[in-house]
C-alpha cells in the first residue's frame, strides 16, 4: 500500500460548504513504497485529495497528464502527484522531488487510489458525511 493515514478527524469542521469539507477533514498521511518513504503529513485534507483524485480519475488515466494536486490548505501545488513514466506511473510529492514510488501499472495505479478513495468515504460515512460529495463536489 502506497497511500495511508491514521487519526482520522473531523474535529475542526464547521459548516458543509464544500470549502469546510475539504479543508477540515483531516488524517495523518502517509505515502511510502516499501520501506521508502515519499511524503508524510500530519492533518492533511484528505477529502479534498480523495475528491481531487476521483475527478482526475473519471477523466482516464490513457495518455493522462500528470496529476499534481492542487490544495486549497496548501501554497504549493503538487504535494501529492503522480506522473506517466514509461509503461507505468510513479508517485511522488514535490516537497520531496527526488523520491518517487516504483512504476505502478494502470491496474496497479487504480487499485492504489481507489483503496485510498473508499478508505476516506468510509470514514466520512462513519462520521454522518454524505460521502457522494466525494464524487460530485
Amino acid at each position: 500500500m502506497i497511500f495511508s493515514y491514521d487519526n482520522f478527524t473531523t474535529q475542526d469542521l464547521r459548516g458543509d460548504s464544500t470549502e469546510q469539507l475539504f479543508t477540515n477533514i483531516e488524517a495523518d498521511l502517509r505515502i511510502a513504497d516499501g520501506g521508502s518513504e515519499i511524503y508524510a503529513e500530519v492533518l492533511f485534507p484528505v477529502a479534498e485529495l480523495a475528491a481531487e483524485l476521483t475527478r482526475w480519475r473519471k477523466r482516464g488515466t490513457d495518455q493522462q497528464a500528470e496529476f499534481n494536486f492542487d490544495s486549497m490548505s496548501f501554497a504549493e501545488k503538487g504535494s501529492v502527484r503522480i506522473r506517466p513514466d514509461g509503461e507505468g506511473w510513479r508517485i511522488g510529492s514535490v516537497f520531496s522531488p527526488k523520491t518517487w514510488s516504483r512504476v505502478l501499472d494502470d491496474e496497479e495505479l487504480a487499485a492504489e487510489l481507489s483503496g485510498f478513495i473508499q478508505r476516506v468515504k468510509a470514514d466520512l460515512a462513519t462520521a454522518g458525511i454524505d460521502a457522494r460529495r466525494i464524487d460530485t463536489e
